[in-house]
């Protein structure tokens, strides 16, 4: 028998041998134990069991992980409006159904504000109750249901709260008019035409991702606000609102819906929502159920993802060729006048981004200034992310800063990287993984633990303070949404802390807790409790869609843009030329290395006068002859960034954007 330092394989145990059980999770998750004692030791406390010990890690989703969550995020905040935020998003994304026990022991906690603004000196019902109603609002707010289905105590009655109409109406008005009066002058014709058409009183702000929400005064995204279901692309499914319920009333007294970036959702969920308003408000005739609805978009921008299809699925189950298409009233904005004349560099880049999004390019050889080239990966990182190490807990620093890439393996690639250039302590957080409807298999706890998926988190999620981290879920909407990006402040064993960057809440403490996610795109369905984050110094250019940055790096030199508008999507992240920083990457032609020229995929049927795409119709087919724009590109590495760029003002930057 050959001798070795290492364990090849450990059988598999069933969950009804308990300490078993636990003693192999111990075993896969603490490296270099000396004995079994060892085993059960966890921060220096020796404990009687392997599960005690497990439980101790924080692998186990039970009331005492809770308790601890809970005071760790007192430990981290005094605001106990944003206990009771968290605490929802615990009770909304997780299976622990019942919260009997650990609310009798903590609610003094969740209601110590309440006492204080009563005046009074001892905790009573009514007190109790007034922190039972806040937490049904952020359960709401997180998409939950009544707080009584997960083991609490009954708040006063939809009557009392009304929480969901109230959110919507707690805007300042006279603070609104305002700003309404100063920016309405600044409108050219095309924008106040506009205006005049959609202005009224109530109105329901959405967008169709996390992004463009949290631009958004009060914005959510479309699922988020309309319990819009999970569907498969080619189906439509109502929305899960009951008539008799607090979102129907409000539906019903809203007066205008207006959804951003539509042009990136599937055509069949504006049809679920159509669905359901005429279901509420009775009106069975009128699209939306006669709710006056404003969309915008961007057909140059990427359009919806269609899991598993190609260009045909992806201009079927566009909004062009939804039923209601033909009937709306379309407005264009097409004029640029924010852009001084004498601006002539930038004025160039525009025109020229213009002319990648109308696919006036095939392979696209990039003129002058229209960013930075650069020659190496590294390259990028070092004058997007400059001086990195004397930056790395400056969130300021962060703010308008990413990496975008087409595709995932390069995204994890250059966060990896930058991660490592991170000083300071590693935390690494490993899951609770579980089968989901898979109870006469027995797999093994391991086997889940080394699945990846883009829908769940890392099994073994490692950070530092100082990372910048995205959301993967609508955990408090419209706060933290599936793509806001924080950096970490702070980390704990049940929560990370940390600030949002960008967005209506820039610069916002929030905490994030473990929830439990389900995989949708594994070969074996399971449940994975972990905190649904991942790595975002990096990131795809669909999800960059709707951010703007003063610094952004494209790295285009493993992968091509492979959809429609990605190239363009890409390189209107920013709104001057010298802010964008390129690394096209080479490859051989006739035994040279020669550097690449992207490919820019672009559906010139959107921009066609001819009949949109519908079932049963041949397809249009577009000039997809290459065209290359007639301008010198510059050498590599010649191009300096002028101090000017860094110094711009937010309102200087944001008269340069083009207008969508």
């Amino acid at each position: 028998m050959t001798k070795t330092s290492s364990l090849g394989r450990m059988r598999a145990v069933d969950t009804k041998t308990v300490e078993l059980f636990y003693l192999r999770m111990l075993l896969t998750h603490k490296k270099g134990p000396t004995s079994y004692t060892d085993l059960r030791t966890v921060d220096g406390v020796l404990y009687d069991t392997f599960r005690e010990a497990v439980k101790a890690m924080g692998l186990l989703n039970d009331e005492e992980t809770w308790k601890k969550t809970i005071i760790e995020i007192i430990n981290h905040t005094n605001d106990r409006s944003q206990l009771r935020a968290t605490y929802a998003s615990m009770l909304v994304f997780s299976d622990l159904e019942d919260q009997s026990d650990i609310w009798k022991e903590t609610r003094d906690l969740f209601a110590s504000d309440f006492l204080r603004s009563s005046g009074l000196d001892e905790y009573n019902d009514e007190i109790y109750l007034d922190a039972l109603d806040d937490i049904q609002q952020q359960v709401w707010n997180c998409g939950g249901g009544d707080i009584s289905a997960y083991g609490l105590p009954p708040s006063r009655g939809k009557e009392k709260t009304s929480s969901v109409i109230r959110r919507e109406k707690a805007y300042n008005n006279d603070r609104l008019k305002e700003e309404v009066s100063e920016k309405i002058v600044l409108l050219n014709k095309e924008q106040r035409a506009i205006y005049d058409a959609v202005m009224d009183e109530i109105a329901l702000a959405v967008a169709s991702s996390g992004i463009a929400a949290t631009v958004l005064h009060g914005g959510r995204t479309a699922h988020n606000m309309f319990k819009i279901p999970i569907m498969e692309h080619n189906e439509v499914k109502p929305c899960s609102i009951k008539l008799n319920s607090e979102l129907a009333r409000l539906i019903k007294m809203t007066s205008l819906i207006v959804w951003d970036e539509v042009v990136m959702t599937n055509k069949n969920t504006i049809t679920a929502l159509d669905c359901t308003a005429k279901d509420i408000t009775g009106n069975k005739h009128c699209f939306m159920g006669g709710i006056p609805f404003v969309c915008a978009g961007d057909f140059r921008q990427i359009l919806p993802v269609i899991r598993g299809g190609g260009k045909n699925e992806e201009l079927k189950y566009n909004i062009k060729n939804a039923f209601f298409w033909e009937d709306l009233r379309k407005f264009k904005l097409v004029q640029n006048v924010r852009l001084k004349a004498e601006d002539k560099e930038n004025r160039t880049f525009a025109e020229n981004l213009l002319r990648i999004g109308m696919g006036e390019t095939g392979r696209f050889r990039f003129p002058k200034k229209f960013g930075i080239l650069v020659r190496t990966r590294d390259d990028v990182i070092e004058k997007v992310y400059e001086e990195l190490e004397a930056n790395a807990n400056s969130y300021l620093h962060f703010q308008k800063r990413a990496i975008i890439c087409p595709r995932n393996e390069d995204v994890d690639y250059i966060n990896e990287v930058i991660y490592e250039r991170i000083k300071g302590d590693e935390h690494i957080y490993r899951s609770e993984d579980k089968p989901i409807g898979n109870d006469e298999i027995e797999i093994q706890t391991s086997v889940y633990n080394k699945m990846n998926s883009p829908s769940v988190p890392l099994h073994e999620l490692k950070l530092k303070v100082g990372c910048v981290i995205m959301i993967m879920r609508n955990l408090c909407p419209p706060k933290l949404c599936n793509g806001t990006r924080i950096m970490v402040t702070n980390l704990a064993k049940n929560i990370i802390v940390g600030k949002i960057l960008g967005g209506m809440f820039n610069g916002v403490q929030v905490i994030i807790p473990r929830i439990s996610l389900a995989s949708n795109d594994t070969s074996v369905n399971f449940s994975r409790r972990q905190f649904p984050v991942k790595l975002s110094f990096a990131m795809t250019i669909n999800k960059s869609q709707g951010q703007t940055f003063d610094k952004c790096g494209l790295l285009l030199d493993s992968s091509d843009c492979f959809a429609h508008g990605q190239l363009y999507v890409a390189c209107s992240r920013v709104t001057n030329w010298d802010s964008l920083i390129i690394f096209r990457g080479y490859h051989k032609v006739n035994g040279e290395c020669v550097v690449k020229n992207p490919a820019n995929v672009v559906y010139k049927e959107f921009f066609s006068d001819m009949p949109s795409i519908r079932e049963g119709k041949s397809l249009v087919k577009g000039n997809d002859s290459e065209q290359v724009i007639p301008e010198e590109e510059p050498e590599l590495g010649t191009v300096e960034i002028p101090a000017s760029a860094y110094n711009i003002s937010e309102e200087a930057a944001t008269a340069m954007i083009l207008p969508d």
